[in-house]
């Protein structure tokens, strides 16, 4: 990750604090519109097309599997490393026995309590998909808009979380959601109300 990228994730933490992902969204979009066309900006026109109402059934399957064998106090879902893993994009689910909180270190969210579940699978930026497993990623012509494209990323997941949440009928814990290597983490609560924080 780039040291602008590093910016903007602390530029934005007010609004994430705020719970305002619409704000995030518009400032990372306004970013991505100021710099050179590149193939990376067709992420401002994707989204992700799963249905949130099977998302949640997913979660719900996990959450009500897991509290079988512990009583959850937090759960955690990563989208896998999607610019390194470009040919299928999909989430994992965790849970734990005890809620670590937004520390300076996410440390905690590496030692899970909950067993293997099968993840779930991201649809509808597969034409985002197709730039990362181009020459393009890691090019560094690019890589101001390849930045703002894969945080835009992370929000959008982000904002499907909260969409998913507001129909999870076993979530009475946190829920904390980001991808993989960004310490960029929103927490999801029972009522997919939003608090959020970065390391």
């Amino acid at each position: 990750m780039s040291g602008n990228l590093f910016e903007m994730m602390n530029h934005l933490a007010p609004s994430l604090r705020a719970g305002d992902l619409d704000a995030c969204e518009r400032v990372v979009i306004a970013e991505m519109q100021s710099l050179p066309s590149s193939p990376f900006h067709i992420a401002i026109d994707v989204a992700i097309s799963n249905d949130p109402f099977d998302a949640a059934r997913h979660f719900d399957n996990f959450f009500y599997s897991e509290a079988q064998r512990i009583k959850i106090a937090a759960a955690y879902t990563e989208m896998n490393g999607f610019y390194i893993n470009p040919k299928l994009w999909f989430c994992d689910m965790f849970a734990y026995t005890t809620y670590g909180g937004h520390g300076r270190e996410y440390d905690w969210l590496a030692h899970w309590q909950s067993q293997t579940y099968p993840r779930y699978p991201i649809h509808g930026m597969e034409a985002l998909q197709s730039v990362y497993a181009s020459d393009a990623w890691g090019n560094n012509t690019f890589r101001a808009s390849e930045d703002m494209g894969s945080l835009l990323v992370v929000i959008k997941f982000q904002q499907f979380v909260k969409r998913a949440a507001r129909n999870m009928k076993y979530l009475d814990f946190p829920l904390l959601a980001t991808a993989h290597d960004f310490d960029f983490i929103a927490e999801v609560g029972p009522s997919g109300g939003l608090i959020f924080e970065i390391a």
